[in-house]
């Protein structure tokens, strides 16, 4: 027992690993399969490679320009610590990463290039994919391009000496796309649709065509998105600023333009970015000047009116002590004054709420350097945010972030600049108090003279504020002329060949596919089967010896050709069971000769086996009976062709009389050959189960064993009634049945229990019902080609427990 169950591990250790026998097996017993399968796969991949639009990369680097504007002992410091691997250089370079790989850029792309609108030549097989040779160009107004939001699908046909345009028009929530049709009579032409005007033009550089063109007109934002989805944009090193970008497309051409394209948007949008504060400067300047303009012109003409009214013409009576410092206190009024009216300007620009997070004009000549440092800081956080804005959303923690900082720093900027004013008044009052002080002092010189000062003063100031603005005005000019770009490029969009298909890598694929498909569906087959096909299913499920492969017999209605083996006979079924009774020989002892012949389910062949073992032990010389113990469905009569009467082992069972007469009274003698007794089961008894259990059979045996050399029961299926376990006390060794394409995979759990618990006197399987005839036998007997076997036909089948339904035509080894 402990043998067993070390076998039963050691079976499942075995099974737990991949069996390369069996795929050879597979491979050998499906080779032309596999060819055919293999040269299917290499025809499909040969006709993918063919027809397969051939997709290139290519690549571009870039260098973006680092702006910091930080100190260069801070910026030294930084670089330290990048080369000692501390920290990276990749804050604010991979913010331009996501710009260059952003659907705002690829939009930009698309419709400069106009890649919104793709074309097709008809084929025989296939549509051609053209750009920029395509036969005809279709295009819409910019506007309307904008706003479109469907797809339109565009069959362009020759017809005359015009045009035939079919269309569909696929709206974003319609189910159905809505046709249409339209006649070009002459080129250039154009058509409307629901969604805008669609205008056709011939391509100067095409040559014209018979053939159908297709156009495609999508959506900006899809075609955007589309392209924008074959671009990577990745950086060269942690320690610098360059950008490889690289871009996948089926034309060459179209790549090469689309990296151009990039690099030209990109650093537009970095200008537009860039001068947006000049924008802004620009603006406030413009307006102010006009507003100081038309206020010098009212002081000058004040001052015209006033000499001429009063006919002044030089007036020269001015005390010298008096009037110097008077003039020195004047200035600081006119320089005051001008502080003033910038910082008011300021603080009226911030009281206007269209100007919320905007840019603050600060290049305006404030001497408070404090507060002109804030006033840039605030516009960097005011341009940050903005660029940002364009690759994401507000909701962005980043740009929360920077919005909170800019919301706390209005206030203080507003506050400031009010302090700053507070701060000029009060100068201006000290100012105005010593020039009234020094301005008594001269109170001899006329009112004419002193009013005509208070207007120059005034003509003064608003000249020099004026100056000033226009000196502003052009340095900002000059600023938006001399905006330098964001980025150059170092090296210029460049090839890097074909990166799919890969012809290699296809044709390998298809080659370890075609090959490895028909083994695997093999495999598979092979894995879901729940019935046994051979030695090798057997030898898998359990560690049982198996001592004999029975081929499949022929078919026969002839009741006296039912049995297999024959006298003076020497074929495949007459070699088998000489191999059988031979090992049977090693397996019985000395004094052993009862063999029980059961199997799990009816239709297996186990009173073929017993009846044709019986035939070929006989054959030896041997004197063999063969006892039928299946009383429930008895077979042997049938299949000697015996005469049917009350004789069997039921009568000897139920009789009192226990002697040998009285059960060699119910023997067939000589039956088939003279060494060969058959002992049938007889009168179908009311309590089959009961009456084997009785002690007569015990003694029945036991007489057996005295006057024949081999004992052979052949009894009921074991899986179905209890009979056979209870006949096996008075066997020396149990023969299992099992046949192949028929016995399930689940039987043998429950031969493996009556094994383990040794319910059944030394197990041997027999392989019953090998068909040779196919190839996986052929290959894994070694017999092939010997000869050609019929089937055995239908077995019966048991019906509810003890009854027994009625039975169709047998074959040889039939049990029905």
């Amino acid at each position: 027992m402990a043998e067993f169950v070390a076998n039963e591990e050691n079976r499942e250790e075995e099974q737990s690993g991949f069996d390369f026998a069996s795929l050879w097996k597979i491979i050998v017993l499906n080779w032309y399969w596999i060819a055919l399968s293999t040269i299917v796969a290499l025809g499909l991949a040969f006709c993918y490679l063919r027809y397969t639009r051939p997709v290139y990369a290519y690549s571009m680097k870039i260098l973006v320009k680092d702006e910091d504007s930080r100190s260069p002992m801070y910026r030294s410091g930084q670089m330290a610590l990048e080369s000692m691997g501390v920290i990276s250089n990749s804050n604010g370079f991979d913010n331009e990463l996501e710009i260059l790989a952003s659907s705002n850029i690829s939009k930009r792309v698309v419709k400069a290039l106009k890649l919104y609108v793709g074309y097709e030549l008809e084929g025989r097989i296939r549509k051609h994919e053209m750009y920029k040779d395509n036969p005809y160009i279709v295009d819409m107004p910019g506007n309307q391009i904008d706003d479109m939001q469907s797809l339109i699908l565009l069959r362009v046909s020759r017809r005359g000496s015009g045009l035939h345009v079919k269309g569909k028009l696929y709206a974003p929530k319609a189910k159905e796309p809505m046709v249409f049709e339209r006649d070009v009579k002459s080129l250039p032409g154009s058509f409307s649709t629901p969604v805008g005007t669609v205008t056709l033009q011939r391509n100067p550089v095409a040559e014209p065509t018979t053939r159908d063109m297709y156009a495609t007109i999508m959506p900006l934002e899809a075609a955007a998105k589309s392209y924008g989805a074959r671009l990577s944009a990745t950086a060269t090193s942690k320690t610098t600023t360059v950008a490889e970008l690289k871009y996948v497309d089926t034309q060459t051409d179209r790549a090469v333009d689309y990296l151009n394209e990039l690099f030209k948007s990109y650093n537009e949008d970095a200008n537009e970015d860039k001068n947006e504060v000049a924008l802004k400067t620009e603006e406030f300047l413009k307006s102010r000047i006009e507003a100081i303009r038309s206020e010098l012109d009212e002081t000058e003409s004040s001052l015209e009116s006033y000499k001429k009214r009063n006919e002044l013409i030089n007036l020269t009576n001015d005390a010298s002590n008096a009037l110097t410092k008077s003039t020195e206190y004047q200035k600081e009024q006119v320089e005051l004054e001008t502080q003033l009216n910038l910082v008011t300007a300021l603080l009226d620009y911030m009281d206007d709420p269209r100007n919320a997070l905007s840019v603050i004009p600060s290049n305006l000549g404030l001497k408070d350097a404090d507060m002109s440092k804030m006033l840039d800081k605030y516009n960097d956080y005011v341009l940050q945010r903005n660029r940002l804005l364009k690759s994401s959303s507000a909701d962005n923690p980043y740009v929360k972030r920077i919005t909170s900082q800019l919301e706390e720093m209005w206030p203080s900027i507003r506050l400031s600049l009010k302090n700053v004013r507070d701060n000029i008044l009060t100068q201006k009052r000290s100012a105005d108090s010593q020039f009234r002080l020094f301005s008594q002092r001269v109170s001899e010189v006329p009112t004419q003279e002193h009013d005509l000062n208070t207007i120059t003063r005034q003509q003064e100031i608003k000249a020099e504020l004026y100056l000033m603005l226009l000196q502003k005005r052009e340095e900002n000019f000059i600023s938006l002329a001399s905006t330098a770009t964001k980025a150059r490029v170092i090296d210029a969009p460049r090839s890097e060949g074909k990166v799919s298909p890969k012809g290699k890598m296809v044709m390998m694929g298809a080659l370890v596919l075609g090959m490895a498909f028909p083994v695997g569906l093999v495999y598979l087959l092979g894995m879901l089967r729940y019935r046994i096909e051979g030695r090798e299913d057997v030898e898998k499920l359990t560690k049982i010896p198996l001592i004999a492969d029975i081929p499949l017999a022929p078919k026969s209605h002839d009741g006296e050709h039912k049995l297999a083996v024959r006298e003076n006979s020497n074929d495949m079924m007459e070699e088998a069971f000489r191999g059988l009774r031979t090992n049977l020989r090693f397996v019985l002892g000395g004094d052993e000769k009862v063999i029980v012949c059961t199997s799990c389910v009816p239709g297996e062949g186990k009173t073929f086996v017993s009846t044709n073992l019986a035939m070929s032990l006989s054959l030896l010389g041997k004197h063999v009976i063969i006892v039928g113990l299946d009383i429930r469905k008895p077979r042997l009569v049938k299949l000697f062709g015996l005469p049917s009467d009350k004789r069997g082992i039921t009568t000897f069972l139920s009789s009192s009389d226990e002697s040998y007469e009285m059960l060699d009274r119910q023997i067939l003698h000589g039956v088939c050959n003279p060494n060969l007794d058959v002992l049938p089961a007889g009168v179908i008894p009311p309590n089959p189960g009961e009456l084997i259990s009785r002690v007569q059979l015990d003694h029945a045996i036991l007489e057996l064993r005295k006057h024949y050399d081999y004992v052979i029961l052949d009894t009921p299926p074991v899986a179905l009634v209890s009979d056979t376990l209870s006949i096996a006390r008075v066997g020396d060794m149990t023969l299992m049945v099992c046949r192949a394409d028929f016995s399930p995979k689940s039987n043998f759990k429950l031969i493996n229990e009556l094994k383990q618990g040794d319910k059944m006197p030394k197990i041997s399987l027999v392989l019953n019902g090998v068909d040779l005839r196919k190839r996986k036998y052929g290959y894994y007997y070694g017999y092939g080609k010997y000869g050609k076997y019929g089937n055995y036909g239908r077995y019966g089948h048991y019906g509810v427990y003890g009854h027994y339904g009625q039975r169709p035509n047998a074959g040889e080894h039939t049990e029905k």
